[in-house]
């Protein structure tokens, strides 16, 4: 069967952007834990990792990472990002209620560090609470406490973006009580201090009632990706009212935690499953249709049935080469925390390259 030439370009080109999507590559970071680039549950005797379900949320910022968990009581332990070290806890005081005090963590652009408590379900009773520290040194103060903002479950996921009075905080909504809704619940503030609340939903589905409550994050500042497995949603919002642009079905069915990154001008989304602890990470050129690239080969699997965790992007360093190097990082509930080195060419070069390599391939065929 002969080809028409637009039939061989297309191919070509598809080989091409594949060519490109292949050299995004992720290495355990060796520093990191015991030389592997994995800080498993009870290694070197650390007490704050366990398989007991008590550690589920995880952040990085400049050059530390924040672990919360409640292993002895409600802790953030602060890390050394490149070795794993525990470098001391932040200040808790005044922090309770809620199914679990502490729960989930993110950090600003201004640094400022933010934690919530589950709520299962919101009620008068178990409202749900986001706190805030100014710095690692600083004294928490309850940034938002709400029993109204949904009936659902709030506080398995949490993300923030911006800084200052430009801060937005995002929490997917889960199944848990009666009248739970299919958004997530945004937090804004017009002093970078106190935080008001309202709950974003769609009309009609997907997305489904729990679909953002195991993995969110923003895009942007109106663009948000949730998922609770299989599949993932991308949305817009304005003011309580969200759309659903594209959604995505996903290599494994268990992959949950999510966290977006532009890397050397190459918008990524990196995943944990957390059923056998692999990291992913895909293209997200188009948010709506993510494309994989590549996928970590070692894997541990002890049980998490809750299906959580956290996923992280680090720091981000442009090399002399054009290259980009970031570091990752992920937890899987009971699991430990992975740290990785992901490198991303320079995309100018790798998309001429690609194309060059593309137009050969065409020509050759044309000649056939």
């Amino acid at each position: 069967m002969k080809l028409k030439f637009p039939g061989i370009l297309a191919v070509c080109l598809l080989g091409g952007v594949s060519f490109v999507q292949a050299q995004v590559s992720l290495a355990p970071m060796t520093t990191f834990g015991g030389g592997d680039g994995w800080l498993t549950p009870g290694e070197g005797g650390y007490t704050y990792l366990g398989t007991g379900s008590l550690e589920r949320g995880l952040a990085y910022y400049n050059s530390h990472l924040y672990l919360v968990s409640r292993n002895g009581g409600n802790n953030i332990r602060i890390l050394d990002a490149t070795t794993g070290a525990d470098l001391g806890g932040l200040n808790t005081t005044g922090i309770s209620g809620g199914t679990f005090a502490v729960n989930m963590v993110s950090v600003g652009a201004d640094g400022a560090i933010y934690v919530c408590n589950l709520a299962s379900p919101l009620s008068a009773t178990t409202p749900f609470k986001v706190y805030r520290w100014a710095n690692e040194s600083a004294v928490p103060t309850l940034a938002y406490s709400s029993t109204t903002v949904t009936a659902g479950r709030l506080g398995d996921t949490l993300d923030a973006i911006g800084g200052g009075a430009s801060t937005l905080i995002v929490a997917g909504e889960g199944t848990t009580g009666t009248g739970a809704r299919n958004g997530y619940a945004i937090l804004n503030t017009s002093d970078g201090v106190n935080f008001n609340g309202s709950l974003v939903t769609f009309a009609g589905t997907p997305p489904n009632a729990g679909d953002f409550r195991l993995g969110i994050t923003f895009t942007d500042s109106s663009h948000v990706l949730g998922t609770a497995g299989t599949t993932s949603r991308y949305t817009s919002f304005s003011g309580t009212t969200g759309t659903l642009l594209g959604s995505t079905t996903l290599t494994s069915t268990a992959e949950r935690p999510m966290d977006y990154a532009v890397v050397n001008g190459l918008p990524l989304v990196a995943t944990i499953s957390t059923g056998d602890s692999r990291v992913r990470i895909y293209d997200a050129t188009d948010p709506g249709n993510l494309l994989l690239l590549t996928t970590s080969t070692a894997s541990l699997s002890n049980p998490n049935s809750n299906g959580t965790g956290a996923v992280a992007w680090g720091n981000i360093l442009n090399q002399p080469d054009g290259t980009a190097l970031a570091t990752l990082y992920a937890m899987n509930s009971n699991n430990g925390i992975q740290a990785f080195i992901v490198t991303v060419p320079e995309p100018g070069s790798l998309a001429l390259l690609a194309l060059g390599l593309a137009a050969l391939a065409c020509r050759r065929q044309v000649r056939l």
